[in-house]
């Protein structure tokens, strides 16, 4: 048996005896509950009384996200907030008490908790109302469960059902005495609607507060635990299809993933939950006798299944839906193009696929995404593949409810699979000796310190050889505010090591859009350091990474550029070494941009895209340097007139900070050269004699890539001056051609076919925006005209 296997099915043994939820009655006198606006609440409650709290409550909301949403579709009934709520008793607080041991002790919570129930709502379901399947959000960092209270009440129905891993428990409150009911945040739960009389129920989130580690001794256990864990970190790494493979080299590390579920918030050693605080005491015990360091740590998983509907669901055709109302004899049941040539739909595959029989495992992912630091302060969001040889649990993943699922049905060669995904807490152990390398691998923050307390203690040849060590896996950190911080991190020790080839390693796997004005001091030390063809080739590395962000991101990032590129100039160092070779990589981006849209023959797709490029252009402009921002504007000014569609969206932008641009700066020459262009080709296009009214010529349709002679047919027609409408007898594949020419190429030509005899006979009709689209152009060039004039004066020197 692996040693992961081993040290899972030893940890399954030392499960407390605890459960998800737990339920306990007291007497109703215990408790006295005065409500504003209603008054001290006599137990048992009766329908006055309940009617009374309605009148003084308001409707209940529920958290989806980071939103709070008000749907009496999912959640449906009233809520008086707690401020408003007053709880007493002489014996209330004594009972609270034995209540809460009780609970952390039915959770298998250690013997060392102390439970604080904290109230949040008093809630009233009356007939019909109910609440949705949910997880309660943890509202506090020391929130570990729920507790609800119901109030004694004559009412049927309104049961409260909790499930975790697959296992239910039904709660039904009791008529005559309290009821306490208390389960995990993470459980999912809901109240079934109220068949008659009022539900009503007290709402107390669960704080467990901070306490030392119990300190329980595992006996054999944790030694079995600790030979299990050395032999994990000194066998070669397991390989789950080996097939004659060479052995792989141990691994660096062990993922053990727990039952329940948490967030950053609620993840702390001394706040787990049942099973997992057995199990992660005896892990940490094992650990130090082994001489590991441990973490915890989030981990998204995905798992992929083959999978099939249940039985009388079953469809040969899977997901795929026909259309009931083709009449296309010559469709051959190809009917998965809509009636506009597009394709078909298909059924919703996300939902619930519970009763989806699982057959065998395809695949699986599991990247940890967060985890604490050793020391225990804090945390950090890291991005860190885990590798089937170092992942081991007590509960696999098919048998806990995933968040989300979607299914593939059956598609000629591939489908009936269901992607399954979960979120689930790890503990992460390594030998103490692999620490640096450990939490390096995950992109951590803390190796980067260590390298940096090293330089900072002088010893340059230990943070060499330990930066030396990051260079088979230090990749694919990518972009985005956490990429950000690891960069400023990273860029000090790369200066401080003194030696290129490093520098390169621990700074190319980083996107341009990490890079901010806070950068600058640093960027420009790196340039003086390594020199200016070094600064070239890490900025071309910058802009090459390919990651998660997409042109929104590139476009966003821009913004920031002239401040970036003027914050360069102004360091000590070599700062221009760095912001030249920013702005012509900026440029290249945005060039080749323009460069795909003015490709785009549909003419509002083709302006949409091309305005949304103005302001990037000028932000590059402002950025770039003489020789640059020169190149740049004669490039464009080289281009087909549509780039004006750019060009005066930049002018637009750029004219928003014209008073901050000296005339003598590159920029303002180079917009002042694009506005001079504007102006003459405007001009020009308004000197053009206007359509006669009987003039329906048009521009050919492109240039067909087959070269057919349907093509040539279809141009003929558009170039005529008098000819508006086209019928043309052809078989599907001729009219599927034509279709796609005409859309492509954006032009004010309808075409419909007309379903009689053999073949159908394609319908082509040049439509009034042969006109008024190009009355639209010449008044958009006069406005556009006008306000050049304005705002871009030329020089009459």
């Amino acid at each position: 048996m692996g040693a992961r296997k081993q040290l899972a099915e030893l940890l399954s043994d030392a499960q407390r005896r605890g459960d998800f939820s737990t339920r306990i009655e007291m007497p109703a006198r215990v408790l006295h509950i005065e409500v504003d606006g209603v008054g001290e609440l006599p137990l048992p409650l009766r329908a006055p009384v309940t009617k009374k709290l309605i009148a003084q409550a308001r409707q209940a909301s529920f958290g989806r996200g980071e939103r709070t949403l008000s749907d009496t579709s999912v959640r449906d009934t009233w809520e008086i907030t707690p401020d408003r709520i007053t709880l007493g008793g002489i014996d209330w607080d004594r009972t609270l008490d034995v209540v809460l041991d009780g609970v952390r002790t039915a959770l298998g919570l250690p013997p060392t908790t102390v439970l604080r129930a904290e109230p949040h709502a008093l809630l009233v379901y009356s007939t019909g109302q109910f609440f949705l399947p949910h997880q309660d959000s943890e509202k506090d960092d020391s929130m570990v469960g729920t507790l609800v209270v119901s109030l004694p009440s004559h009412h049927t129905g309104g049961e409260l059902v909790v499930s975790h891993a697959g296992r239910s428990v039904v709660h039904q409150a009791s008529r005559e005495k309290l009821t306490f009911t208390a389960f995990y945040a993470d459980c999912l739960h809901e109240v079934k609607p109220v068949k008659s009389g009022y539900r009503v129920t007290l709402t107390m989130n669960l704080l467990a507060e901070r306490i030392r580690p119990s300190g329980e001794d595992g006996g054999d256990s944790v030694a079995d635990l600790a030979h299990c864990l050395t032999e994990h970190f000194t066998e070669p790494a397991e390989e789950r299809y080996a097939y004659g493979r060479q052995k792989a080299a141990p691994p660096n590390r062990l993922v053990y993933l727990l039952d329940h579920e948490y967030t950053q918030r609620g993840l702390d050693w001394d706040r787990l939950k049942g099973a997992d605080a057995t199990r992660t005491t005896l892990l940490r015990q094992a650990a130090a006798e082994a001489d590991c360091e441990g973490v915890l740590a989030l981990a998204e998983v995905k798992e992929t299944w083959d999978a099939h509907e249940p039985y009388d669901r079953y469809d040969y055709y899977g997901e795929v839906e026909h259309y009931d109302d083709c009449e296309d004899e010559e469709c051959e049941g190809e009917c998965l193009l809509d009636p506009d040539g597009e394709p078909g739909a298909e059924r919703p595959r996300s939902g619930d696929f519970s009763t989806y029989e699982l057959n065998e495992l395809i695949d699986d992912e599991i990247t940890l995404s967060w985890w604490t630091r050793p020391d225990g302060t804090g945390g950090e969001q890291i991005n860190l593949p885990v590798a089937y040889s170092e992942v081991c649990a007590t509960t696999e993943n098919k048998d806990l409810t995933p968040y989300q699922s979607e299914y593939e049905g059956y598609m000629g060669n591939y489908g009936n699979t269901l992607d399954r995904w979960y979120r689930r807490a790890a503990v992460v152990l390594w030998p103490r000796q692999r620490s640096f390398t450990a939490r390096a691998e995950a992109g951590s923050e803390g190796a980067l310190r260590e390298l940096q307390d090293h330089l900072d203690a002088g010893n340059l040849d230990q943070a060499r050889t330990l930066a030396r060590s990051l260079a088979p896996f230090w990749k694919h950190h990518g972009s985005g505010e956490v990429a950000a911080s690891l960069f400023a991190a990273a860029l000090p020790v790369a200066v401080g090591l003194r030696e290129a080839d490093t520098a390169t390693m621990l700074l190319a796997p980083f996107g341009v859009e990490s890079l901010s004005e806070r950068h600058a001091p640093g960027l420009a030390a790196a340039a003086a350091r390594y020199g200016r063809t070094w600064a070239r080739g890490a900025v071309s590395c910058w802009f090459a990474t390919v990651g998660a962000c997409t042109w929104t991101d590139r476009a966003a990032w821009l913004e920031s550029l002239p401040g970036l590129c003027t914050a360069l100039r102004a360091a000590d160092g070599d700062g221009e070494a760095m912001a030249s070779p920013l702005a012509e990589g900026a440029w290249q981006a945005v060039g080749q941009q323009i460069t795909s849209w003015l490709g785009v023959g549909r003419e509002t797709e083709r302006r949409t895209g091309l305005e949304g490029l103005g302001a990037s252009l000028a932000r590059v402009l402002q950025a770039a340097g003489p020789e640059t921002a020169g190149t740049i504007a004669a490039i464009l000014c080289g281009l087909p007139d549509t780039v004006l569609e750019c060009l005066l969206p930049a002018l637009r932008t750029a004219a928003l900070h014209q008073a901050t641009m000296r005339e003598s700066a590159p920029a303002a020459r180079a917009f002042q050269t694009l506005a001079d262009h504007c102006e003459d080709r405007l001009v020009a296009a308004l000197t053009r004699p206007v359509r006669a009214a009987d003039d329906w010529s048009l521009t050919p349709a492109g240039t067909c890539r087959t070269g057919c002679g349907l093509c040539l047919d279809l141009d003929a027609f558009l170039t005529s001056r008098t000819r508006q409408v086209m019928e043309w007898p052809l078989a599907k594949d001729g009219r599927r051609h034509l279709h796609n020419r005409i859309d492509q190429a954006g032009l004010p030509v309808s075409h419909t076919t007309r379903r009689q005899g053999r073949p159908y006979v394609l319908v082509l009709t040049k439509t009034k925006t042969v006109f008024t689209r190009e009355q639209a152009t010449r008044a958009r060039a006069e406005t556009d005209l006008a306000w050049l004039r304005d705002k871009w004066a030329r020089s009459r020197g």
